[in-house]
Parts: C-alpha cells; structure tokens; sequence
C-alpha cells in the first residue's frame, strides 16, 4: 500500500512541476516590495544558497508572531513537525527530534536526531527538551526535513533546526519587549548593537525572560510538591563582539558568549475529564537547567574563490532534577562539551564551486540519579567528521549538487544502578559513509525541479531495562531518503510555491516502546525494527494578493509503517504505524494591514489524527484537532508597536499524546496550550 502512495505522490508533484513550466506572464504588477523565491538565502547546509537553488525541504522564518517567546511555539504549525508536549522535542517527518532514548537519557544517555544548531552551537537532548530556546533578536530560523547528516553530522537523521542571531552592527540599534498573558505569563527582552571602534570593532548585547504558571492544577490528595518547581522559566543572555581589522581586510572575528537558564516540568498532563486541566498524581518532577558556552567564529577570504572559516566552540551545563521527597527521582547531569569545525570554501562565482570540512567534538557527562538506590553513570562521547560537497553547473539550466561525509562516533558509558545486575562498561565507535546527490533543472528563471537522494544515521547506544535488570544495546539506525522537489515564483513573484515529495526507507530503525513490569509500562527500552518505511509530501504556498494582503498556506502527508520489532516482554509487532505521526497536517493563515497602522493576523491548523505508541494501541489514541490564533498589531508611533494575541480561540482541549501515569493509576493526556490571551508592547531605538 506504501509504494502505491509514493507513486501517486510523485505524479501529483511532477504534474504540479509541469504545469509551473506553462506559466508566463500574468496580469500582476510587479512590486519592488515582494520578497521573490531567488532572494530568500539559507545558510544552514555549510553554504549560501537561495531558497530556489535547495533541494531539503526547508521552511525559513524571518520573525516570531506575537506572543511567541520559544523555538517551540514558533515551529507550530509547519508541515510534518509536531509538537506532542510542552516540554519535549518536536516530531519531523514521524522521527523523534530527541533521540531514541530520550525517555530514559539519564539512564543511557542519549543523542537528538535532530537538534537546534544555535549560531553554531548544536544544543544537547537537555537544552533541545528542557532550554525553551529564545527566539528574541533573532535573524532567522530555517527548519529543515529529512536527514541533514552530510552537513549537520550525527544528530540530524530526522532533520535540523537553524537558528540565527543578529550579529553586531556598525550602526546604533536597539530594540525591547514588555508582554504580560494568560497563566501568569511575564516577558522583558532588550537588544542593543553599536560600534566600539569605528569600521573595526563593534558589539551587541540581548537579555530575553518569559515566565508562566503551569496551566495544569495538580490536586491529588496526597501530592506533595517538595522542592519543585512547575513553573516554566527561560533566561537567554547573549554578547558579541565582530572584530574586522582594517590592517587585514579579509579577517572577520566574532566572540560570542552566552547563557542560558531554564525551569521545565518533566510533564504537564492532564487526567480526565481533560478539559478540567487537574492531574491527582502524587509529585512531579521538575528540572532547572543552566548552560554557558563561548564560540570564536573566524572568517578569511584568500581571495574571490578560497575562503576559510574555523568555528571553536566550549559549552558547560548544569542540570538538577528535583522531586518531592529527596531519595525519590532527585538527580544531577554535570556536562562539558568541546567542539572545532572548519570549512573550506572554494569556486567563488565559477562554474564548480563547494566546500570541504572536518568536525571534531568531544562530550563528557557525569549523570546521577537516586531513586530507589543511586544510578551513577560517567559517559564520554567523541564525533568525528570529514565532510565535502560540490555544485556543478554543467549547462545553462542545469545543475548538480554532490556530497558525502564519513562519520564516526565513539561511546564510553560505566557506571552502576540499583536497577540494573552488575556494573556497566560499555565501548563501542560507530561509524558510516553518508553520500548526498542533487539534481536540479530550472525550468524558467523562476521555476526549478529536481530530485535528492542522500542517506541518513544515527549511532546506536545502550539503555536499561527495569524489567530485566539488564543493560540492553540497540544498533545504529540508517535511511535512504528519496525526494522530488520543485520550487516556483509565478504572477511576478506574488505567488510562491515549495514543494517536496520523499519517500525514506529506514534500516535497523531505533523504537523506543515501554518496558513493562506485570500489566504496568515501568521505564522505556529501544529496540531495534528490522525496517521501517515513510512516504510524504510538504507544499508550503505564500501569496501577496496586494502590499496590504498575504495569505500563506502549507499541506503536509505522511504515511509510516514499522517492519517486526519486539518488546522487552516478548510481543512482537509488524507493520504497525510511527507513533506521534499524523497522515494529515494542513495550515492557513493571512497578514492584513486593515490601516496604515492597523495590522491583523489569523492562523489555523488541523492536525489528523494518530497514535502515541508504536504499539498503536486504541487506549492511545489521539483524535484530530485544529487550533486557531489571532493577533492584532498597532503602530503606536513608527518605533513603537502595540499588540494583542489570542491563541486557541476557540478553547479545544486536545489531546496531543496519551500514556499511563503509574502515580495516576491510568491515562494521562499532553493537551494543545488552551486558550490563552496577551498584551505587550515592542519598540526599536
């Protein structure tokens, strides 16, 4: 049934291709406002290319919607990624963004499949999960689907989250923030840039804080809130400094330092009946997370056609998990992370041009837990890349694009825990050829098509099993990703088209299903599925009827299946569905300048339904829903902004994801943020 899909998506995709190339002129006039297809430039696969020119599914953000304080809230509403909790990574093409076993990462540590590469710092499952990543005096975010491994390494099987900050200007700017909302919800952000030395040396500084309650009222009789804290905090500090001496020309520096806190619930579900927002669990565990890392960018142009650019990067991060009763689940994570990428660019404006790598990382974490007895693991994680890609233009209308990258990724992990017979010593490095292909034929200048082969990882590791009292290794994961992709700017640019067809075939793909105890999920496993399939399709369309008027509109598809896996107690499943993947995602919304300096903004999206286990089991169901948002913008002066947003206007109390809380005694839901409304002001000086 799978392959039919595929068929029937490629000739949808290749009849759309088609009839692009019929396209000609149109009754538009142009405007010298409309953002075209060829001006809009992505930078996160090593190199600078416009939007037209890259085959990866990519949706690139430019600015967050008011009300929007996080990564995760700005990510809503795109194709094929979604978001199953308040605290957690989202879900790209039905592959877990937090790795396979990110359930139990202090227990066996963990690797996101795709992550936040944040100014060239790749975030680890903790800051991914529990950061709440700033989206303040941001440049731009591109969010990539599908495998992002020959450029984004080895935690990027599912896709790659981009995240751009501003860099210091030449020219004073500045720029603030007040918000207050629902559920307590309190924002301040500032951001300034200025020179320090004229043409030379110039700095910028940015402070981002939001805050709210949990919406959820933990009301059990005997819960006992402890030292937690189920609020959620974010705290993003950040400094620069962009050094081009005038004595080298070709020479630009920039030191970036920046620290973050965070405070997450390790949850915020609901029992039911779920639109009541109450849970009667005894305790929740909280976790508070602080990070500081420094980056040195270098950049020196040899000249029009060599340029080399070396990144060193140095993060610390303390983690504390708390819980009501000391003994009980409290913990630390104590990680240190030393990372160098360098990339050499070649070609210039000639008719080859590309890049050559080498990556290199070394992580060490020391995860503690007591519960029941103490977990005390030491693991030590070192990645190796060697990396290329090449962009021939061999005709007018033609072009190819090929790279491929060897990695390699050593684990070391000992330790010991209560839960598990004897110690763990576990050594074992990992390693795979990951080739990237490319064909593109611009059809007019403004219409190009193509297809994209490349193949995707993701190592293996080791988890425990609470069952078996047994420490479990599971095997590294690969895919073959297939893509058609067509890209269009019709009616003198007004209308803009991107569209993917894929089709990935997964091998050794890493399940993370509950490991039970008797008729109770106690703790989660990865086991490996011996295959694994998904076919899909992402067309994101953009519109500017007028200089007043933009609707925008986005479709997504998916369809999975598992081949035969097996659960630690011994059931096995075959051609189940990915769990957290639903078969239909569609998205609309319109930007409306009412007046001069009224502005309106409406989206809605519907999610189709789905499960929440790989088992697929009815108890875990999840229903379709759509959610609505609206905001209002008014330009109080030409530096000063008003605004008011409502999102879920409609109060829909959905179910995002489903699963049996044993403090609970039953089901458990993740519900879509309810309605929530806010105000704020923003401003530049």
């Amino acid at each position: 049934m799978i392959r039919r899909k595929q068929i029937r998506y490629t000739v949808s995709l290749v009849g759309l291709a088609v009839a692009f190339s019929g396209i000609g002129h149109s009754a538009y006039a142009e405007d010298e406002d409309t953002i075209r297809l060829g001006e809009i430039i992505v930078r996160g696969e090593n190199v600078e290319r416009t939007l037209q020119q890259t085959a990866s599914s990519v949706v690139v953000l430019r600015e967050a919607d008011a009300g929007e304080s996080s990564v995760v809230e700005t990510l809503n509403g795109i194709g094929n990624v979604v978001y199953t909790s308040t605290v957690g990574a989202p879900i790209i093409r039905g592959q877990d963004a937090q790795g396979a076993n990110g359930g139990a990462a202090i227990y066996g540590g963990t690797v996101a499949r795709a992550t936040i590469n944040l100014d060239g710092h790749y975030q680890n499952f903790y800051e991914l999960a529990l950061g709440g990543t700033s989206v303040w005096d941001v440049d731009s975010i591109e969010v990539y689907r599908g495998p992002q491994n020959t450029s984004q390494g080895a935690n990027s099987i599912a896709g790659a989250i981009v995240v751009s900050t501003k860099d210091p200007t030449f020219e004073p700017e500045g720029s603030f923030l007040l918000e207050a909302g629902s559920f307590d919800k309190r924002r301040g952000s500032v951001a300034a840039s200025g020179p320090l030395i004229e043409d030379e040396l110039a700095a910028r500084v940015s402070l981002d804080y939001w805050e709210r309650d949990s919406y959820i009222d933990y009301n059990g009789a005997s819960y006992v809130p402890g030292d937690t804290d189920l609020g959620f905090e974010s705290l993003s500090a950040r400094g620069k400094l962009l050094w081009t001496p005038k004595s080298v020309p070709d020479l630009d520096m920039l030191l970036t330092y920046s620290h973050t806190e965070g405070n997450r619930p390790q949850f915020e579900s609901a029992s039911a009946p779920y639109d009541q927002l109450e849970n009667p669990t005894a305790s929740v565990p909280s976790w508070e997370q602080r990070t500081d890392t420094g980056l040195l960018d270098i950049d020196f142009e040899f000249s029009d056609s060599i340029s080399l650019s070396n990144v060193v990067r140095y993060s610390v991060q303390d983690i504390e998990r708390s819980v009501s009763v000391v003994g009980a689940g409290n913990g630390t994570v104590d990680q240190k992370s030393l990372s160098n990428e360098s990339l050499l660019h070649f070609g210039g404006e000639g008719a080859i041009t590309g890049f050559v790598g080498f990556f290199a990382e070394k992580v060490n974490s020391d995860d503690v837990l007591y519960f029941r007895g103490i977990s005390d693991f030491d693991d030590e994680k070192i990645h190796l890349g060697l990396f290329g890609e090449a962009t021939f233009k061999f005709a007018e209308r033609w072009s190819l694009i090929a790279g491929v990258r060897g990695q390699q990724d050593e684990l070391k992990r000992e330790g010991s825990s209560s839960f598990a017979n004897g110690t763990l010593d576990y050594d074992k490095t990992y390693s795979a050829i990951l080739p990237k292909v490319s064909l593109a034929f611009d059809v007019t200048p403004d219409a190009t098509v193509g297809v994209l082969v490349n193949k995707g990882y993701n190592h293996g590791g080791i988890n425990l099993s609470f069952a078996n009292r047994a420490y479990i290794p599971f095997e590294d994961e690969t895919v073959w990703n297939y893509e058609l992709f067509v890209r269009a700017g019709l009616f003198d640019q007004r209308v803009m088209v991107n569209g993917n067809v894929f089709f990935a075939d997964y091998t050794d793909s890493q399940r993370l299903v509950p490991d039970y105890i008797g008729d109770l999920p106690y703790g989660q496993t990865v086991v490996n599925a011996d295959e694994a399939e998904a076919i899909g399709l992402e067309v994101d369309v953009t519109w500017n009827v007028s200089d007043s008027l933009r609707f925008t509109a986005n479709a997504a598809l998916l369809e999975t299946e598992v081949g035969k896996f097996t659960v630690p107690a011994g059931t096995a499943y075959v051609g189940n569905e990915f769990k957290n993947s639903p078969g239909q995602m569609f998205g609309a919304s319109v930007d409306w300048d009412v007046l001069p300096r009224l502005k309106v903004k409406a989206n809605v999206r519907y999610t189709d339904g789905y499960h929440s286990d790989d088992e697929n089991l009815p108890a875990f169901e999840v229903e379709d829903y759509t959610i609505a948002n609206l905001s209002v913008v008014f330009e109080a002066t030409d530096a000063i902004e008003i605004y008011a947003y409502a999102n879920n206007v409609t109060d829909e109390y959905s179910p995002t994801s489903l699963y049996t809380d044993r403090s609970v005694g039953g089901i458990v839901a993740n519900l879509a943020d309810p309605r929530a409304f806010g105000v704020g002001v923003r401003g530049t000086f």
